[in-house]
């Protein structure tokens, strides 16, 4: 099983936003932002990221500090999508474009995927290493360091591709080859315990 941390930071009413996932066993992550957004946005943001970046059939299992972020993918995204993509009242799903893009990434995945809500601040080195990651992602958007076109989401989803197509690039990781070890492929080179130094 896999299991990933994840966190979304921002302000209440909008404001540069930043998310992170950071997964247990192999110690890879990653992060980004966006200019402007809301908590509850960057937190959608980080749950889909994580998903994407783990395909396979591999039973994956991600943890958010957020409920709603939590009850939007694992409570609510079905009769969303029943009732024509509209809420119990018949308006319009909060955030709908990341909701679908959820759905999206846990329909095409081949392994079952499960969302728990993890309390904020709790003594767990990935849940603290994701909060720290998107609140630096958030400091870099709001520094006006952050990507130059604004993008939240780097390349949409191709949805005709297979799972196996949408591999995706080992990220917070050092890509390229090692003349000792070969290809890096799944992860960082260093042990686990560098990441929370």
């Amino acid at each position: 099983m896999i299991i990933v941390s994840t966190d979304g930071t921002g302000p209440r009413d909008g404001g540069a936003i930043g998310w992170a996932w950071v997964a247990h066993g192999s110690g890879r992550f990653d992060s980004g932002g966006a200019a402007d957004g809301t908590a509850q946005v960057a937190e959608l943001v980080a749950l889909r990221q994580a998903v994407e970046a783990h395909p396979g059939d591999e039973p994956l299992f991600v943890e958010a500090s957020s409920q709603y972020a939590v009850r939007c993918a694992s409570e609510w995204l079905d009769a969303w999508k029943a009732q024509g993509w509209r809420t119990a009242s018949g308006g319009e799903v909060p955030h709908l474009d990341l909701v679908r893009g959820i759905d999206d990434v846990v329909t095409g995945r081949g392994g079952p995927v499960r969302f728990r809500w993890a309390r904020g601040h709790v003594d767990s080195p990935f849940t603290q290493r994701a909060q720290e990651l998107a609140r630096l992602a958030a400091e870099d958007w709001a520094a006006g360091r952050g990507d130059l076109d604004g993008t939240l989401l780097a390349d949409p989803i191709d949805s005709a591709a297979t799972p196996a197509e949408r591999q995706p690039e080992p990220v917070g990781a050092r890509h390229g080859r090692d003349d000792h070890r070969g290809p890096v492929t799944s992860g960082p080179d260093w042990e686990l315990g560098t990441l929370f130094d």
